[in-house]
């Protein structure tokens, strides 16, 4: 699944909207994200993992990966 439709799937399950995020972002990472280019940036697949690491924190999730074969173990 793109970046783009996991964010809007967090946004509308936490109540809130990809503007109100990006405003809280630009606080925790001191650097301006303007909902035009972020978007852009979502549709063009260029959004890098730290952004998307630190947009779960603020919704309270987390990525993880699971190894296929051993359900069990998970990589932080």
């Amino acid at each position: 699944m793109e970046c783009r439709r996991i964010l809007k799937l967090l946004t509308v399950n936490e109540g809130t909207s990809i503007t109100k995020v990006l405003e809280k972002l630009e606080v925790v990472r001191g650097k301006k994200y303007p909902r035009n280019s972020f978007s852009t940036r979502l549709r063009n697949g260029t959004v890098n993992y730290d952004e998307m690491a630190d947009i779960a924190e603020l919704l309270g999730y987390e990525i993880q990966f699971v190894k296929k074969d051993l359900p069990t173990k998970v990589v932080k």
